[in-house]
């Protein structure tokens, strides 16, 4: 198990926030040490229709992150305190600010079944799974070259009434 201290955690974040378009893997920081520092720079850069002091970032379907994401538990985001929600039921996904969809190939219609529950509500999506933003899915996190880069399909979040900024859109390999 890979461990980072808040340092890097915030190294990364830093290193998202400066237009760096990617980022590598550094000695003992894992693949999804950097996704979870993303999605909390992913947090950080949309804004949603509604107002709460919650921003509720759920994992759906197996959790690839481990602790790596419980470390953003509690931080703020745009005056809302996170919290991490692990699920398997397809009814709290759409409960969720920002859904990590996280579906294995035997599994692959549960994939679809969560972007139909999601459609229309105001829920940031997230996969790692190949060619995702071309099916539905908001935010794709990729890896080139060994680093972790994403695209992103700003049709379907304005769709759902979210606005991704365009910062984050200048930082995206692809902006469908």
């Amino acid at each position: 198990m890979y461990r980072i201290s808040t340092r890097l955690l915030l190294l990364v974040m830093t290193m998202l926030v400066s237009q760096t378009p990617a980022v590598s893997f550094a000695d003992n920081v894992s693949e999804y040490t950097i996704k979870a520092a993303f999605i909390y720079n992913f947090a950080r850069f949309t804004q949603w229709p509604d107002d709460g002091d919650e921003l509720r970032v759920c994992i759906y379907g197996k959790d690839p992150f481990g602790s790596a994401i419980d470390k953003l538990n509690g931080k703020k985001s745009n005056n809302r305190t996170i919290k991490i929600v692990r699920t398997r039921l397809i009814e709290e996904v759409k409960t969720c600010h920002i859904v990590f969809l996280n579906i294995i190939p035997p599994e692959r219609y549960l994939f679809q079944q969560a972007l139909k529950t999601i459609d229309g509500a105001n829920v940031l999506t997230i996969s790692d799974a190949a060619n995702v933003t071309d099916y539905g899915v908001m935010i794709g996190l990729r890896i080139d070259n060994n680093k972790v880069a994403f695209e992103v399909n700003n049709t379907v979040a304005q769709e759902s009434n979210l606005e991704i900024s365009s910062k984050l859109l200048r930082l995206a390999r692809e902006v469908n």
